[in-house]
């Protein structure tokens, strides 16, 4: 009975372990293995306890409870493991929530606070991919705009249509930067006619 129960969790352990596996590597377009974000993360948490960076440990953690709690929570419809572009848009909102920290702390003249949340905004930034340039959304935009044969007289709804047709990845440029271009381009071209 004990033998049993011994290889029966022995065979699961394996089993989710193999599982887990495959969600842990991504190949990129020239066919290398490159490691997810999650173990990159992962492997940063061990970093910083052998590091002993408590900040770094911290904000990692912290990602990884996101993490967790995401592909726990009923709200995810798939209780496996979330992409990499979840896991961009979960740093995104703690970059958010740190801003929004640093701005009342500074507010409220509090000096060591603002370096803490500094610190580890940096620390969430460097797991970000490289940001694109506003002048970069905005050839991605005028291409849209020439797509669809846009004047700029629709207003709103232009920029409902190309907010639909736009595919830029959230974790390259944040939304209300890519509306703001659009909404520029779009007073300009209702401005040259």
């Amino acid at each position: 009975m004990i033998l049993e129960r011994f290889n029966r969790t022995r065979y699961l352990t394996y089993h989710r372990l193999s599982i887990t596996s495959t969600f842990t590597t991504a190949s990129n377009i020239s066919g290398e293995v490159q490691p997810s974000l999650l173990t990159k993360l992962r492997s940063e948490v061990k970093n910083a306890m052998r590091k002993k960076d408590q900040l770094k440990l911290n904000v990692v953690r912290g990602i990884l409870s996101d993490v967790t709690y995401a592909s726990k929570s009923s709200s995810q419809s798939t209780g496996i493991i979330p992409t990499d572009q979840e896991i961009y848009a979960m740093i995104n909102r703690a970059i958010k929530r740190r801003q929004e920290s640093i701005t009342q702390f500074s507010q409220a003249g509090r000096k060591d606070l603002v370096e803490n949340e500094q610190g580890e905004l940096n620390i969430l930034v460097s797991y970000l991919p490289e940001q694109m340039s506003e002048r970069e959304i905005e050839i991605e935009v005028k291409r849209v705009v020439e797509k669809l044969g846009i004047t700029g007289e629709g207003g709103s709804k232009d920029l409902g249509k190309i907010m639909k047709e736009i595919k830029i990845d959230n974790s390259k440029a944040s939304k209300k930067l890519v509306v703001d271009v659009v909404k520029k381009l779009l007073s300009e071209k209702s401005k040259n006619e």
